[in-house]
């Protein structure tokens, strides 16, 4: 099959799964979208999770997956509406934070889709978790599950902290965050490159206050006002304050061409995470 063939099996897959997840409402719970014939079955049985929604080029990313805990504590609220808004601008993960659309419910639960070209790259589900501490049974997400981010288009909005870099020729994005506050990184920024099933390839890292000095695994160290390598080559990305993205044949560090200078951002041979 040719790549359209297979951009049109996708296209018509997602909406099948989607046309039985909203057929399931009728028969589960309200709906705020399009009146249905009930089906006998827990659709979500059916599509086993939210994961099958997607439409993804390659591989779902590893972002998200199945919430432990570990999404993000907002306190919850008492309308799944409510619960979607409060996370989406409090959340850890460097996902779109704008552009949502409610794609439907299933009972109590509800789903939230972000869009590339009409094509769902980013899929939240909130629904009722028991609060044992606060007592009630307020709304919290309970899955995440995204397309890798070089999917979600240059025009996506990332937030405060976060930097698209967009490939001139393909248009794919790649983004670097702000380092998290809680471990005392917010100096810093991180480059991540992913391999094509949305896992990690490499991450770079700029380190203007030394926030990282002493911690082992970077293959070179972070500099400004250096020299581009006489080896170095134009990755094609771009910032939108024209930074430039350059890469060498050793692929130690990365260095980033702003308009004052060359910068050195060192390469960490596993990639760090704040825990």
């Amino acid at each position: 099959m040719d790549r359209n063939g297979e951009g049109t099996s996708r296209v018509v897959r997602a909406v099948a799964i989607a046309i039985i997840w909203l057929a399931g409402c009728a028969a589960s719970g309200p709906s705020t979208g399009p009146s249905t014939t009930p089906i006998a079955f827990d659709p979500f049985a059916s599509a086993e999770s939210a994961s099958d929604l997607l439409d993804c080029d390659g591989r779902m990313s590893e972002i998200g997956g199945l919430s432990d805990g570990g999404f993000g504590d907002d306190g919850g609220a008492s309308t799944p509406d409510e619960a979607f808004r409060a996370w989406l601008t409090s959340n850890p993960f460097a996902i779109p934070r704008s552009d949502y659309r409610k794609l439907g419910s299933v009972g109590d639960r509800h789903v939230y889709v972000f869009e590339a070209n009409g094509r769902i790259k980013v899929v939240l589900v909130f629904e009722p978790r028991l609060d044992e501490l606060r007592g009630g049974t307020p709304f919290r997400i309970t899955e995440l599950r995204a397309c890798a981010p070089s999917e979600w288009g240059a025009e996506v909005d990332m937030g405060g902290g976060r930097t698209i870099w967009e490939h001139e020729e393909t248009g794919r994005i790649l983004i670097d965050i702000v380092g998290p506050e809680h471990c005392s990184w917010q100096s810093a920024r991180i480059l991540h490159l992913e391999n094509p099933d949305g896992t990690l390839d490499r991450q770079y890292v700029r380190d203007p206050l030394g926030v990282f000095n002493g911690v082992p695994g970077f293959l070179d160290t972070y500099a400004e006002g250096v020299e581009l390598p006489d080896d170095a080559t134009f990755s094609g990305y771009r910032a939108a304050d024209g930074d430039e993205l350059w890469f060498t044949p050793d692929d130690r560090a990365a260095y980033v061409v702003t308009p004052d200078g060359v910068e050195r951002w060192p390469r960490h041979a596993e990639g760090i995470g704040c825990a």
